[in-house]
């Protein structure tokens, strides 16, 4: 069996699930990506993925085009979507590009976020505390997500918004199974409380170092999960896990840590 065809989850109308039919997709679609069943070069054959899934075409192609659009897939002249050679050292670098985007959001954030705004943010973080507690993975990252949005909203810088976006999507892949993967969602909220902390303090410097840190430790979390066995496959990446060599698990974060 090659290719998509290696699929072997039941039709979606016999899951239940109340989610947009598109994100089911999409996340079917980065399992099979991630666990390595779908590699570099393969292609995604939308119909016999739409069969197997008892759904249309429509959703299925809709997915492909986000995945293209996050980097994750190239869609080819006569093959269709086709998983894309991805490189580790690449998404590594991302994480390095967020950290700076991220400083430069709580700066700018810091000087515009009203009190009502901030008030919004500490009940996202409230309901990300009930989720944790509850171990439901997806409704911390559907919260996180908001979280996150609303910062870089807030700055009014669009160029930001555009780039906060496209990074997003490249990162999707890798961010959801880090977080489904990991026990640490606790220590990731006291970051958000402490961000709000700053933002209600006025002080843009300390803003945007607790998002860069922020994000320096997920880089840290995402390596240690490669480390232990329980991140991406060898096979999701053109470069296998060369990059790592390079990477101290602290890499990025020591400094700011003990700032």
């Amino acid at each position: 069996m090659g290719e998509s065809e290696r699929v072997a989850e039941p039709p979606l109308r016999e899951t239940g699930s109340e989610r947009p039919l598109v994100d089911v997709l999409l996340e079917r679609i980065e399992n099979l990506i991630l666990e390595g069943n779908l590699k570099p070069g393969d292609r995604l054959r939308e119909q016999s993925l739409a069969a197997q899934w008892g759904v249309s075409r429509g959703p299925v192609r809709e997915a492909c085009r986000i995945l293209q659009e996050a980097g994750l897939v190239d869609i080819q002249p006569n093959r269709g979507a086709v998983v894309r050679r991805v490189n580790l050292g690449d998404v590594l670098h991302e994480f390095d590009i967020r950290a700076a985007l991220w400083r430069l959001a709580g700066r700018e954030a810091a000087r515009n976020l009203s009190h009502r705004q901030m008030d919004a943010l500490d009940g996202l973080i409230a309901q990300m505390a009930e989720v944790i507690e509850a171990q439901d993975g997806a409704g911390y990252i559907k919260l996180n997500t908001r979280f996150h949005d609303a910062i870089v909203v807030a700055t009014g810088n669009r160029p930001l918004v555009a780039l906060h976006r496209r990074l997003f999507l490249q990162a999707r892949l890798f961010r959801r199974q880090s977080l489904a993967n990991e026990a640490g969602l606790d220590e990731r909220n006291a970051d958000h409380r402490a961000i709000v902390a700053a933002f209600r303090a006025g002080n843009q410097e300390e803003a945007g170092r607790l998002l860069e840190r922020h994000v320096f430790r997920n880089k840290q979390r995402f390596i240690a999960n490669i480390q232990r066995g329980s991140g991406p496959a060898a096979a999701v990446f053109a470069d296998g896990f060369d990059a790592l060599d390079g990477e101290a698990p602290g890499t990025g974060a020591d400094n700011l840590i003990q700032e």
